[in-house]
């Protein structure tokens, strides 16, 4: 993008005539249009490997959108190709759902205190979908930078739970970082809780209910040890072994 808008601005310099600078503006429209299509269909294959990884399933998605975030493949293009989209899709459904000449018929409200679910509110689930991976892709992209994100996607991803301790171990060492990653944890469960559609199952929201208590005992430990009543390298090895008797 700079190379192209630092030539064109040189071309523009070297114009002399009028005719020079009306061919300079067809070709730059042009390769505008190139250049947009180019951009669209690479984020018609993101959005393909998104969609598919969803379809398979809430950890696959966390490992493809890992994946595409540190690689720097979600950025502010996708986000705009998916506000279209989701335009477009929209537009589309009313057409087809607006007969012509046809009355509109009252929609049933939803119950008091309870959310109208996307059909009752005249959103199609098509538009609700790109929706939620535009806003997923957002917060991938703000988050980028931040350690507690990177955490808990290797949370996530281990099924072993020494092998969590081991990592809580290594990156959390005081007892005010694991209240702070506890409450990150919680704030994400009740987003997620609160937002995931259908299409999401709930396997995720619970493997970070596990992670929170994981956190919280943890946590609990960090407290103990800062108190000097336990040994962090021997309190998981003494649980569950007898006291030798004394004077043996």
């Amino acid at each position: 993008e700079p190379v192209y808008k630092a030539v064109m601005y040189a071309r523009l310099e070297a114009c002399d005539t009028e005719e020079e600078l009306e061919q300079l503006e067809i070709v730059d429209q042009l390769l505008l249009d190139l250049k947009k299509k180019q951009r669209d269909t690479w984020n018609r294959e993101k959005l393909e490997v998104i969609i598919g990884a969803a379809l398979e399933g809430p950890t696959l998605l966390d490992e493809v959108l890992s994946d595409m975030r540190d690689s720097r493949a979600l950025d502010d293009g996708l986000v705009d190709f998916l506000e279209a989209l989701t335009k477009q899709a929209a537009s589309n459904e009313a057409s087809a759902a607006e007969p012509v000449n046809k009355p509109k018929k009252k929609k049933p409200a939803a119950v008091e205190g309870e959310e109208a679910p996307p059909e009752e509110k005249g959103e199609p689930l098509l538009v609700t979908m790109l929706k939620i991976i535009k806003d997923r892709v957002v917060a991938e992209i703000r988050t980028r930078d931040k350690p507690y994100v990177r955490m808990l996607a290797v949370l996530l991803r281990i099924d072993d739970a020494e092998e969590r301790q081991a990592l809580l171990r290594s990156t959390v060492l005081t007892e005010e970082a694991a209240d702070m990653f506890e409450s990150f944890t919680l704030d994400g469960i009740q987003y997620m809780e609160q937002h995931r559609a259908d299409w999401l199952a709930d396997e995720r929201v619970e493997k970070m209910k596990g992670v929170a208590r994981e956190v919280a005992a943890f946590r609990a430990k960090l407290h103990k040890m800062r108190s000097g009543s336990v040994d962090p390298q021997v309190d998981g090895e003494k649980a569950g072994k007898p006291e030798k008797a004394a004077g043996k």
